[in-house]
């Protein structure tokens, strides 16, 4: 087929005659592919007269087959190796989150217990009023300085007391433990 595409454009339209597919069998075989046998067969053309003047066409003065591309053999330095037959080993990180769960369930235990006054056995120095031995067992998180007097110590939980520190250290816990369960 030569650069005319006008005559592409008239095989597409179906406006083509047939002598101009026996000129070009590059045409023919389109108009085959395209419009199916019965096409050719219709217009006075046999199959075999496009094939063979297809592969005429094909098969030009300087002997190379288009149809056939020679690929070149893989060549390389790289030695092949055998595939692994076991996953690598993944090493294991307990350890912190050991230490990440243990330190979370301390502070969350010791705020807990300390809302009901199991805490109060550190009060035994305090002096004054408000000492554990008064009813005041449940520590003040924010004047631990304070708990050898009676500053330092408060009402528990079950006469109706709490305090935004108690409930910050439970909080504390709580995120500690979840933040360690969640890095597992």
């Amino acid at each position: 087929m030569g650069d005319n595409s006008e005559e592409l454009k008239k095989l597409l339209d179906g406006e083509l005659s047939p002598d101009a597919l026996e000129e070009d069998p590059i045409l023919a075989k389109l108009a085959e592919r395209i419009y199916g046998e019965e096409f050719l067969e219709k217009m006075g053309l046999s199959r075999g007269e496009s094939k063979r003047a297809l592969s005429e066409s094909l098969s030009d003065d300087d002997g190379d087959d288009l149809l056939i591309e020679v690929i070149p053999p893989f060549e390389s330095e790289i030695e092949p190796f055998e595939a692994p037959t076991s996953l690598p080993s993944r090493p294991e990180k307990t350890g912190l989150s050991k230490l990440g769960l243990g330190i979370g369930f301390t502070i969350l235990t010791a705020g807990v217990a300390n809302l009901f006054g199991l805490l109060s056995f550190l009060g035994k120095g305090c002096t004054g009023g408000g000492c554990p031995v008064d009813g005041h067992t449940r520590m003040n998180w924010a004047s631990l300085g304070q708990l050898s007097d009676g500053w330092g110590w408060s009402q528990p939980v079950l006469e109706g007391s709490i305090g935004i520190p108690d409930l910050g250290v439970i909080g504390i816990g709580i995120i500690a433990l979840l933040w360690t369960y969640m890095k597992r």
